[in-house]
């Protein structure tokens, strides 16, 4: 250890503080060197939940010079794992009071750490605040984000070029996320974008013919009458970023009383039916995958999985 230069000990640091942050808050407990040159990966990689993490690291990254908050990998919630497992809200004046700071913190942390930020996972679990916040993370520029898994129920990306190098996003929460692809908000937003995962889809039949003419569009084998040339130019037809290649849409279980279930049991074999006919199609460019979601899924421990599984390939 003492016979290596700093330089090198610096690239080691940097490989080993890609986990939770809990081997960057271990070296700075090893000594005054190793902290000293762990310093620029203290919050490299990062997984807060919960008002009392979320004000925590607040207090820390606003103490810290910008050269050393570089946060590069990002998994926040703003509920704890404890919370989202029990689901419960409160519509008391200090319960709404709460989530309104638990919003405000978890802005200032997105605020701080976007210029940064390579990966990043979002869970909202209080629906008050879920689509301010993730509409205020969509207007929020990234310039070096890479990797986005936002679970709430989430506005539509729409700013144009805020994420300029997003390749791959995954959006859950929104049971029918009809519009996403209209109007071309997700091409303006994501232009580089090349996975796009779905999940949570319930009788979404709108999204499932959304999604067919979106592919459509772009299939070189569609007919080149003056129609559908017209249809090709519109503004206001579906369509999808140009390098987009891999689609996976994940439905999920039934889980509404039997009365309600008959009529919404028929829109959600329909919309399985048109998304599968769309994976087996050789014709469209991108390939879609129609996966099923599991019933008694723990989101938090999933959405953290798949954060953590990113980080070490």
């Amino acid at each position: 250890m003492d016979t290596l230069p700093l330089e090198l000990h610096a690239q080691i640091f940097a490989l080993a503080c890609s986990d939770d942050g809990s081997t960057a808050h271990a070296l700075a407990l090893v000594s005054t060197y190793v902290r000293e040159v762990a310093a620029p990966y203290r919050y490299q990689s990062l997984v807060i939940s919960g008002m009392e993490q979320m004000s925590a690291l607040v207090s820390r990254l606003d103490a810290t010079p910008p050269h050393l908050r570089r946060v590069r990998n990002l998994f926040l919630s703003d509920w704890t794992r404890a919370q989202t497992k029990e689901r419960v809200m409160r519509t008391s004046e200090d319960a709404q009071d709460r989530y309104l700071l638990e919003k405000t913190l978890a802005l200032r942390i997105l605020t701080l750490a976007a210029s940064t930020l390579e990966t990043l996972a979002v869970m909202v679990a209080c629906p008050y605040t879920g689509p301010p916040l993730l509409g205020a993370l969509f207007s929020t520029p990234m310039p070096r984000l890479i990797e986005l898994t936002v679970h709430g129920f989430y506005p539509f990306p729409h700013a144009p070029r805020v994420m300029p190098r997003l390749e791959r996003l995954h959006l859950s929460g929104n049971r029918n996320p009809h519009g996403l692809l209209e109007l071309g908000s997700l091409d303006s937003a994501c232009p580089s974008l090349t996975h796009l995962h779905v999940s949570g889809l319930v009788a979404a039949t709108a999204f499932a013919d959304e999604l067919r003419s979106a592919l459509l569009r772009q299939s070189p084998s569609l007919e080149t009458s003056l129609e559908n040339a017209a249809q090709r130019l519109s503004p206001f037809l579906a369509s999808l970023p140009p390098l987009l290649r891999h689609i996976t849409m994940e439905t999920r279980p039934l889980d509404m009383p039997m009365p309600r279930r008959s009529r919404i049991q028929y829109m959600h074999a329909k919309m399985v039916d048109a998304l599968k006919e769309l994976q087996g199609r050789g014709d469209i460019p991108a390939r879609v995958s129609v996966v099923e979601g599991s019933e008694d899924e723990d989101v938090y421990s999933g959405l953290h999985r798949d954060w953590q599984s990113r980080l070490t390939r």
